[in-house]
């Protein structure tokens, strides 16, 4: 099966066959080794799903990395050109699209080339990560400035060479050492080296510890600074997120405030996720001006806005008049995901209509659906508990 996958598929069809979660078979495949075929065809995605199930001989690996670094000094349209046979003046027609397994995962740019009597040849550009991926795996050294430079060759931070050079970054280099590296190039006039360095840190606080770390304070700074100039959009969210992950837990980021009436719906989210920063302390009890500021984007024109607002009070402490008729509001409207929050906020705050509301949607929608989750986290959370 895979050797005929890999005959007649291609590397994008065989890596979105063994997506993440899909058994995948162990080498040879026919006449094929799949780490080293993986390599050659850049599918990153496929690498890594074999090295994470299987052992691999060095040798294997870093033949597989030679094949794989022979790519990155070459116009992968050239040079599939030139492997295929195609000659400079024959006729060919080269297409280009992007495959993704699910909306979660990174994505592939495959380059196709079709010549005129019908041979094909093909090739997923991510050979970038497939270096990262085989340095990672045989311990060897590389810098933080060639990772982002692999990340700046797509420039796409939906793709495998950006995500791979991200995560090799955040895990083969100290974290104080990496964060001075990454806000030293918040200001860099390109946008793409802006948005990697903030997505870096925004990702770096998910593990919601670096509150705490002895170099929070002077992250606070340099991110707040920041965020007073960015215009890039998906920088600015990146760097909102990272302030809000280097800030205490429950603290109400005042600073975010301006951000809830940007023009952009992609800002205004992300100041909704975290002007009350997660649960306890003063968010649990915030001014009146703070929380009309949340309730008036519960009812923002933009749908995620609305439904990221609406959620951040499903579990919050928040129990007031004006929330109630807010949430109730929200439940009796026509958006689905902004009912199923506001009906799992008034069933924790002791609302029998609501829950039995939740359970109709978590009825209608199925198992798995967002309504049927929220409905089973409820009741965990409403039932008694367990005598011991």
């Amino acid at each position: 099966m895979a050797g005929e996958m890999v005959r007649w598929g291609g590397p994008g069809l065989t890596q979105l066959l063994y997506a993440p979660g899909e058994a995948v078979p162990s080498g040879p495949w026919g006449d094929v080794d799949p780490v080293g075929w993986a390599a050659e065809h850049g599918a990153s995605g496929l690498l890594e799903q074999l090295l994470s199930r299987y052992p691999v001989p060095e040798a294997t690996l870093r033949g597989a990395l030679d094949a794989a670094r022979v790519w990155l000094d070459v116009d992968p349209e050239a040079e599939l050109r030139r492997r295929s046979g195609a000659g400079n003046d024959d006729a060919v027609t080269v297409a280009r699209d992007h495959l993704t397994a699910d909306e979660h995962s990174p994505r592939a740019l495959r380059i196709r080339l079709t010549a005129a009597d019908g041979r094909r040849a093909e090739v997923l550009a991510e050979h970038r990560a497939v270096v990262t991926t085989l340095e990672k795996r045989l311990d060897l050294p590389v810098s933080r400035d060639e990772l982002l430079t692999r990340a700046l060759w797509s420039a796409d931070p939906e793709s495998y060479d950006w995500q791979t050079s991200r995560n090799a970054v955040m895990t083969r280099f100290p974290a104080e050492e990496t964060f001075r590296w990454a806000a030293g190039r918040l200001a860099d006039p390109q946008v793409a080296v802006r948005g990697f360095a903030a997505e870096l840190l925004h990702f770096s606080t998910l593990d919601g510890e670096t509150a705490d770390a002895p170099y929070a304070r002077d992250a606070l700074t340099v991110l707040g600074d920041r965020m007073a100039v960015e215009t890039d959009t998906g920088t600015l969210c990146s760097v909102l997120g990272a302030y809000a992950g280097f800030s205490e837990i429950g603290a109400i980021l005042h600073e975010f405030l301006p951000f809830v009436l940007d023009h952009r719906p992609q800002v205004r989210s992300r100041a909704a996720d975290d002007l009350l920063n997660g649960v306890g302390g003063p968010a649990d009890d915030p001014p009146r001006h703070v929380l009309e500021a949340m309730l008036n984007l519960t009812r923002d024109p933009d749908p995620t806005v609305r439904a990221v607002a609406t959620a951040q009070f499903i579990y919050s402490a928040i129990d007031v008049p004006a929330l109630r008729d807010a949430l109730a509001a929200l439940m009796s409207g026509d958006d689905r995901e902004v009912r199923v929050h506001a009906a799992s906020g008034l069933a924790l705050r002791g609302d029998a209509h609501a829950l039995a509301e939740l359970r109709r949607m978590g009825e209608e929608d199925g198992y798995d659906s967002l309504a049927w989750c929220q409905l089973d986290s409820v009741q965990r959370m409403l039932a008694p508990p367990a005598r011991t």
